[in-house]
């Protein structure tokens, strides 16, 4: 313990060094370009979008109507985004086609989740 008092002491001038050379940002400030190249962009529409590629390395635990959706399903995703505005505008704001949208489902938390290719 006695040895790692130093490195944290350390740590924490270093911290209150940053954090006083950083200016403040406003409480309601946009996503800084940092965080978007890290994190992607964040939207605030309670929709997540997922795109569903033939070389993505988790295509083998998604589920079979992901990797291979029928025409119907397709149509029917489609359908149901057509006639939300909110859905519309969302795929409008990630630059998601349409005819790209496989298959959307109700989130847990009231959103929705978009899979697209």
């Amino acid at each position: 313990m006695k040895r790692m008092l130093p490195a944290l002491l350390m740590v924490g001038a270093l911290a209150g060094a940053l954090s006083g050379a950083l200016p403040a940002a406003p409480a309601l400030a946009g996503q800084s370009k940092v965080s978007e190249f890290i994190f992607g962009k964040a939207y605030n529409d309670s929709v997540t979008a997922i795109r569903i590629t033939s070389l993505s390395q988790r295509e083998q635990s998604l589920p079979l109507s992901l990797r291979h959706p029928m025409p119907s399903g397709i149509r029917e995703a489609q359908a149901t985004v057509s006639a939300d505005r909110h859905l519309m505008q969302a795929i409008a704001d990630r630059g998601i086609a349409l005819k790209n949208v496989i298959q959307v489902q109700r989130a847990l938390n009231g959103g929705h989740v978009i899979y697209y290719r």
